[in-house]
Formats: C-alpha cells, structure tokens, sequence
C-alpha cells in the first residue's frame, strides 16, 4: 500500500442496533461522544511534516451509515471542506453491511466519501449469529456488491475465532470474500474484551479463545491466501490503544501490541524454510549459506528477539547467516560458499 496520513476520527457505539458479543467501542477506540471533527483535522494537519503524502480522514467504531442522518451530515460537512480545499484527499467510514442501501449511498456520494470498510467479521451464519450480529451472509454480499457497482473502494473487516468458529468456516470466509474482491482486508482475531457479553461466555466456560501462536498462524495463512488473490492485508490485530494496554482491559485472547510483525515474522520464516528447502535439494553439499533479505523488512525475517534464526538452526543445523539488501524488493536470494546464488519470490 502506498504511504498515506490518516487523521482517525471515533463515533463508537453510534448507530448499532445490536449489541454484539464482542464489542465495545468505547474501550477498544477510547473514544466517547460525537469527535471534534476540525480541531482534530487541524491538530494533524500541523502535524504532518510531508506535504507530498495524500491526507485521509477516517472514521472509525461505530456503524456510520446507522447512525441519524443529521448527525452524519453534520459530520460529513465539516470534513468535505477539507476536501475542496484540497487539504485532505479522502474520507473513509466503515459501517455494518445491513446499515447501506442505494439511497445511503447516494448520500455518501455527495460528500465525496471515497472508500467504505464493511465489518464483515464472518460469512458463516452460525458464526454471525452466535456472534450476535442481527444478519446473515446475504447481506455482506448484496452491500459489498452495491458499494463496488457505485464506484467506492471496498474494505472487509474480519475476526477468525468468533464463536462457533472452525478453521474450516474461517478459511471457507476467506474464500468468500476472495469472491466478493475487495479492495483490502483487515484481520483482528478475535479477543475476550472486559464488559462484553463474550466476557460472560468466556467466564462461564461457554467461550475459548484462539491461543496467540494459534491465531499468527491462522492469520499468516488468511494473508498468503488474500496476498495470492491479489487482496492487500492493510492491518493485522487490534491497534494497541492505551485503553487495549491497560491491566484489565484484555481478559483473554490473542492480543498482542506487535500482532502484525508476529503474523509476518511467521511467513517470513515458511518462506527462508521454503527457499532453503529448494536450496538444499538443488546444492545438498553447501555449508556456509547466506539468506539476502530486502534491507526495511529484515527485522520481520530475523522475528523477535531474533528467534527465526534460532528456529532455522535448529532445523537445519547448518551455518546460515541472514542479510538485508537495500536494493531487494520482494525478493529473498541466497547463495552458498561455492558462489552458487538462487532468488525466490516473498509476499513480505
């Protein structure tokens, strides 16, 4: 994804007619009431150093499209001046897939809203209801095509080990919305927030929630199948808020502040297995191997604490040696002592 500003702008809770097992807005943005929309546009405005990057205004938690129509006018006016002004270049909302309709989109339409994130979480009807969302399938469906045939960028929001969740209905989801090609997909797996309903579940041993090495792998291969339909991954994990880092605030699940980098540090490690493999089979005899790394992701591929490495010795156990190259893109080369040298494609 090209580099951008985005000025996040919260509305939690306004417009949801149900009460999801899973959510609460206020704790997860921090944020409460209707936002302050041109103070905080100013505040970033003078924040932002590069004025060549594009500027987007985000609105985030709550289902936009839900909430009363004057309010979204009120909203939405005092962000499209900016717009006109050419001061920002975007707005973007996300909102629930039964909260648009043709005439809503018209409305967006007129105050040049650009892009519209869907929190689809599942497409499994069992899962969405257990979940407590208020719709099934079809939904998602209908307004992700409406929202595409009017000319909006599409988003899709997901949350693998919903309750009911299975591998086998999380990857039939992906596969769904691979059909549904939208534009980029967020995945937040699903975590045990205090004062939502699924606290109650979890607490009453109705609920268990995917282990935190159990959702990187989940989420790892749910980015290699968008990453081969030609969908971006634009967010692994819940952005860690200082709410979502307090002591209580998190009661169970996989949430970590660093949960994109462990997801990636994962596929970077199948994927130097994968090329050694190769390697290996083609020049069994090599010793002294070196793995060249494009240069901003190596830390991805040393991982944490540099534990990629320690796991790649431990498997081969053969001398390899790990380095970041400034002129690779999308590459992973390695060559061994005798000169040898192969390249391999990464999705990193």
């Amino acid at each position: 994804m090209k580099k951008k500003y985005v000025i996040p702008l919260f509305v939690p809770h306004m417009g949801c007619p149900h009460q999801c097992v899973f959510c609460d807005q206020r704790t997860i943005s921090g944020q409460r009431g209707i936002p302050d929309v041109v103070n905080t546009i100013e505040e970033y405005l003078r924040s932002f150093k590069n004025k060549e990057i594009p500027i987007e205004v985000a609105f985030y938690g709550g289902s936009f499209t839900a909430i009363p129509i004057e309010i979204q006018r009120e909203l939405l006016e005092k962000t499209v001046s900016y717009i006109k002004s050419g001061k920002v270049q975007k707005i973007r909302l996300s909102t629930r897939p039964d909260a648009i309709s043709h005439e809503i989109l018209d409305f967006l339409k007129e105050y040049n809203v650009s892009i519209i994130e869907l929190g689809v979480q599942s497409l499994n009807n069992k899962v969405l209801e257990l979940s407590g969302r208020g719709h099934n399938s079809e939904i998602v469906f209908w307004a992700s095509k409406r929202i595409k045939e009017s000319g909006f960028t599409l988003g899709i929001q997901l949350m693998p080990g919903l309750p009911g969740d299975t591998r086998e209905k999380i990857f039939s989801t992906v596969q769904d919305v691979i059909a549904i090609k939208p534009d980029f997909v967020r995945i937040y797996p699903t975590v045990v927030v205090k004062g939502t309903p699924l606290e109650k579940m979890y607490k009453d041993g109705k609920f268990t929630p995917l282990s935190l090495q159990c959702a990187i792998q989940l989420a790892a291969e749910m980015y290699e199948e968008f990453y081969e339909a030609g969908i971006s991954v634009i967010r692994l994990g819940l952005q860690p808020t200082e709410e979502l880092l307090s002591a209580d605030c998190i009661v169970a699940g996989p949430f970590h502040p660093a949960f994109g980098e462990l997801v990636k540090g994962e596929i970077a490690f199948k994927e130097m297995c994968k090329s050694l493999d190769d390697f290996y089979k083609h020049n069994p005899d090599s010793e002294k191997i070196e793995i060249h790394v494009p240069h901003k992701k190596l830390s991805i591929f040393l991982g944490q604490r540099k534990i990629n490495m320690e796991r790649i010795y431990d498997k081969y156990s053969r001398e390899i040696r790990l380095r970041g190259e400034k002129n690779l893109l999308h590459r992973i080369v390695i060559t061994n002592n005798s000169g040898i040298t192969k390249e391999y494609q990464t999705k990193l």
